[in-house]
């Protein structure tokens, strides 16, 4: 088999970002994720959120219907509603229902609903002028090669299973077979006690080769025909992305450097990324104060979660006296400066090619470690990772010499394939 003829049949050990910051965090739980396929049997609810979102937008930024504004809305707020509808019924599937839980739902498919909302109709017809997709969705898989384009082959256990069970995996043993008999064998048989019958071929496999892959949200031209990564994040918080500020990530992003380096070798010349992110709140209309505070109904502290323009018209409207008297007009200076309330931030990220030979270095590097069967399997406790981590029981259980397998045998499915290697599936997302 040729190398693209691994990729077509799926036979590759795909690395991904998740794996990539997943093992820099905690050996221990990337171990019972990529090496052994454990995965909770609920996803955790800030990722239910951001799955449905995606879908969503997916829907709304389709270049079939990108032209047609009341098609990709309807499709848009369909797809996240459906969605959520399917994320309940999982949760019902594993779960005794509730009617507080219901509720959790509810409020979260009006949130969701109330964004999208927003966002389709206020802040899109501004950040996407100029902005076209070309297509959404799309996977890549692409060779990871040496400093002398060397490919790396992996023997793990669970490429071995997967070659083992594939169409070409049956005609490699037939091969090797055919040709053992060639050279005068006379041997063939298989001892029916062994559980696997042909790991006695493993030592003269190859194995599969190592790819580096991924999920692109979206593929967008520009007015000037230059392509560019979209990826959509739902967050709490939006980062600013100035240079020197404390969220100064983006420009040494692994997921972005390694999605610009990926299309760039295998031919698709990129101008960059734009990292989209979108509040998880709506603009609200401000309430008016119990009582006057300096001459003013209406608050003007930094926390509130609102607009210039509905600020405005609400104080306008209700608050004439203070409005025309100036009372408003440092907070309304804030609010339209930089400074102020927040719900979409577009960040264009461009990568220097000269950068590409290092990011192609750093993966290739740290894709031999990833396969490397002699790393070493720790935990690393965090004050902060553990509260957040979907493996903190089996975790505990093992630091305390119990029964952790039991652990992990009931509460989490053990999968042959990772969320990243089934196509159109809810879980990708992390």
């Amino acid at each position: 088999m040729e190398l693209n003829d691994y990729i077509n049949a799926n036979l590759v050990h795909s690395v991904h970002t998740s794996e990539r910051r997943s093992r820099r965090g905690c050996p221990l739980k990337t171990h019972w994720i990529y090496d052994k396929g454990y995965y909770p049997l609920v996803t955790a609810k800030p990722l239910e959120f951001g799955i449905a979102m995606h879908k969503a937008l997916e829907k709304y930024y389709d270049p079939l219907t990108w032209f047609d504004l009341e098609t990709k809305r309807a499709l848009a707020l369909g797809a996240f509603s459906e969605s959520i509808d399917q994320q309940y019924k999982n949760y019902c599937r594993l779960n005794s229902p509730s009617p507080e839980m219901k509720a959790e739902y509810d409020e979260r498919r009006e949130l969701g609903l109330s964004m999208l909302r927003y966002y389709i109709d206020v802040e899109s017809p501004i950040h996407d002028q100029g902005f076209t997709p070309v297509k959404v969705e799309i996977g890549f898989e692409v060779p990871i090669f040496g400093p002398d384009g060397e490919v790396i082959w992996c023997k793990c256990d669970r490429c071995w299973k997967r070659f083992w069970l594939s169409e070409a995996g049956a005609l490699f043993i037939s091969e090797a077979v055919e040709r053992l008999r060639d050279e005068g064998a006379s041997c063939f048989c298989v001892d029916p006690e062994n559980e696997h019958p042909w790991e006695s071929w493993r030592e003269h496999w190859q194995g599969l080769p190592v790819t580096y892959g991924g999920r692109i949200d979206c593929l967008a031209k520009d007015r000037l025909g230059r392509l560019w990564i979209v990826d959509w994040k739902t967050a709490a918080k939006l980062s600013t992305g100035e240079p020197g500020a404390d969220d100064d990530y983006m420009w040494l992003d692994d997921q972005i450097a390694s999605y610009c380096w990926a299309l760039f070798s295998i031919g698709i010349d990129v101008a960059g990324f734009v990292y989209a992110e979108i509040k998880k709140a709506v603009p609200e209309e401000p309430e008016p104060n119990k009582y006057l505070r300096l001459g003013r109904r209406y608050s003007v502290s930094k926390q509130i979660n609102t607009t210039y323009d509905l600020y405005m018209k609400t104080v306008k409207e209700n608050d004439p006296q203070a409005y025309e008297l100036g009372l408003y007009d440092d907070f309304l200076e804030f609010l339209k400066g930089p400074k102020g309330p927040k719900f979409v931030l577009r960040h264009q990220i461009t990568l220097a090619r000269e950068e590409f030979d290092v990011i192609g270095q750093d993966i290739y590097n740290e894709a031999l470690d990833i396969i490397d069967p002699n790393k070493r399997i720790y935990a690393t406790p965090g004050r902060f990772t553990c509260g957040y981590c979907a493996f903190n029981d089996p975790c505990k259980s093992r630091r305390r010499g119990q029964d952790y397998q039991y652990t992990l045998d009931t509460l989490y499915e053990q999968r042959e394939r990772h969320y990243y290697e089934v196509p159109n599936t809810d879980d990708r997302h992390n």
